[in-house]
C-alpha cells in the first residue's frame, strides 16, 4: 500500500464532509517514514517505516514535481482517509461524483493530493433494528440492504420513513509528503 501512496506524493487530505441530521463515520490512518537513500537517476526512493522499522522501495513518477528536493533523513508523512455519510437528500439532488487532485507547486517541498467523494441518493425502504440491516432502493431501481454499523447510524436509520430520500456519501483521501521536523 505505501507504494502506491508513496508513488504518488500527495501534500493535502480531502474532508470527510459533515451534514446536518446525519450519521458519519470515518477511519484514518497515518503512516511516518524516513527517506534512507534516493538515486536520482532511477528516481528510486527507499523509505524506513517509522513505526515497524520496515524498508519500502518506491519509484518516483515523473507527476513527482521538486523531486531534486527530496533528501536523506527527510520525514515523509502519509495519511489515508476512508469515510460515510448518511443524511436526508434535497428534492432536486442526483447520484455524484467529485474527485481532487493536485501536486505541490515547482519549488516547494513534493507533495500532491487526491480525494474522491461519491454521493448515491436513495430510496429508504425499511430497517430491521434487529439485524441492523437497512434496506435502500438506488436511481436503477435496484433494492440494497446495507449494514448500519454504528450507534449514530442506526438512530438516524430508525427515525427513517419508507420513500424518505437519503444522500449517502463515500469520501476517500490521500496525503503524502515530506514534513517539517
Amino acid at each position: 500500500m505505501i507504494k502506491r501512496i508513496l508513488a504518488a506524493v500527495i501534500l493535502s487530505l480531502a474532508p470527510v464532509y459533515g451534514f446536518a441530521q446525519s450519521a458519519e463515520r470515518s477511519v484514518t490512518i497515518e503512516v511516518s517514514a524516513t527517506v534512507r537513500s534516493i538515486d536520482a537517476e532511477t528516481r528510486m526512493i527507499v523509505l524506513d517505516n517509522d513505526t515497524t522499522g520496515q524498508s519500502e522501495i518506491i519509484i518516483a513518477g515523473p507527476e513527482i514535481v521538486n523531486f531534486d528536493q527530496i533528501e536523506v533523513g527527510d520525514k515523509v508523512k502519509a495519511i489515508y482517509t476512508l469515510g460515510i455519510a448518511a443524511r436526508m437528500a434535497m428534492s432536486s439532488e442526483v447520484d455524484s461524483a467529485v474527485e481532487v487532485d493536485g501536486q505541490a507547486i515547482e519549488g516547494e517541498k513534493p507533495g500532491a493530493l487526491i480525494g474522491t467523494a461519491v454521493t448515491l441518493i436513495l430510496e429508504f425502504i425499511s430497517f430491521d433494528p434487529d439485524a441492523s440491516v437497512a434496506t435502500v432502493k438506488d436511481s436503477t431501481g435496484t433494492e440494497h440492504m446495507i449494514e448500519v454499523e454504528s450507534d449514530v447510524g442506526r438512530t438516524f436509520t430508525s427515525d427513517l420513513k419508507a420513500g424518505d430520500m437519503i444522500a449517502l456519501t463515500f469520501t476517500e483521501g490521500l496525503t503524502v509528503g515530506i514534513v517539517e521536523e
